[in-house]
């Protein structure tokens, strides 16, 4: 059996990839474009397992509801939410505080679904958000952080949080993880296309041979992401799963460094953030 934890560090991985892949993608194609790619190849792979391995009574549950709540609010809420920020407060401001999800979770977990934080993941997770931040807030100096709409980035990061502990909940409900991620994610692809029927951008997008490669690509990796962390969440603690699969910035340091050399510089901040972040996760892996 492969652990939760593998699971959890897969899901940081495949995402990271994901923004490596988009990145490239976006040079020529557009953010509307990716989303919709993204999110079919989420429903075609999900649903095709499900439909291969479960009868339909067991598909058509009430339980399943509790996915259709998150597919509404993660992706499309906090991501509303996390592009206002960026609008009324900047991405220096906007980026460190979004990346305190994991805390955001832990608490929620223990709250609401009594779970126990040891002095190791404490310590572990602390690390991981503080190394997060660093890898996230530029090196200029901000300013605006009086503003009430300060409160936009952590009420992003709050949502994301909650999800992670609604997931958890629904998943103690249903035998197949991959069942969840499969409504979700079709609950999801559901609003995005209802919301570009409403809005008549369904001409935006654009399925061009310089980006269609890319976002291809990119949404089989965050296919793979997505199912990691319900693989996760099904088998293990939120305080566990939250920290370890909000390492993506870590991956993508080191993806960037590898293939976005052009644009991305290695910094001594970064290498001190980088640090923090495997000592966090050794932290809350290894020592329980």
């Amino acid at each position: 059996m492969i652990p939760a934890e593998a699971f959890a560090l897969a899901c940081g991985l495949f995402t990271a990839i994901n923004l490596i892949l988009l990145k490239k993608g976006m040079a020529s194609g557009n953010p509307i474009t990716a989303i919709v790619i993204s999110l079919a190849i989420n429903v075609l792979s999900f649903w095709s397992f499900v439909f291969m391995v479960l009868p339909l009574d067991q598909i058509l549950r009430p339980e399943l509801l509790i996915f259709v709540l998150v597919g509404l609010i993660q992706p499309g809420g906090t991501r509303f939410l996390a592009y206002l920020s960026v609008e009324k407060v900047g991405v220096a401001v906007t980026a460190p505080l979004r990346a305190t999800t994991p805390l955001f979770s832990s608490l929620l977990a223990i709250m609401v679904l009594d779970e126990q934080l040891t002095v190791a993941v404490a310590a572990g997770t602390t690390l991981v958000v503080c190394g997060i931040i660093l890898l996230s807030t530029r090196e200029e100096k901000t300013g605006g952080w009086r503003n009430i709409f300060v409160t936009l980035p952590l009420l992003s990061a709050f949502v994301a949080g909650s999800t992670q502990v609604i997931r958890k909940i629904g998943l103690e409900q249903i035998t197949l993880p991959i069942l969840g991620a499969a409504v979700t994610t079709g609950t999801s692809f559901l609003a995005v296309a209802l919301s570009l029927t409403v809005s008549r951008k369904w001409a935006t997008l654009d399925f061009n041979r310089g980006s269609l490669g890319y976002f291809l690509a990119a949404g089989c990796a965050v296919t793979l992401g997505v199912a990691s962390v319900y693989m996760s969440l099904y088998l293990s603690d939120v305080v566990i799963v939250a920290p370890l699969a909000s390492l993506s910035p870590l991956y993508s340091l080191v993806l960037s460094a590898l293939f976005l050399r052009e644009v991305e510089v290695i910094t001594t901040r970064r290498v001190v953030a980088a640090g923090l972040i495997v000592l966090g996760a050794v932290l809350i892996t290894a020592i329980r």
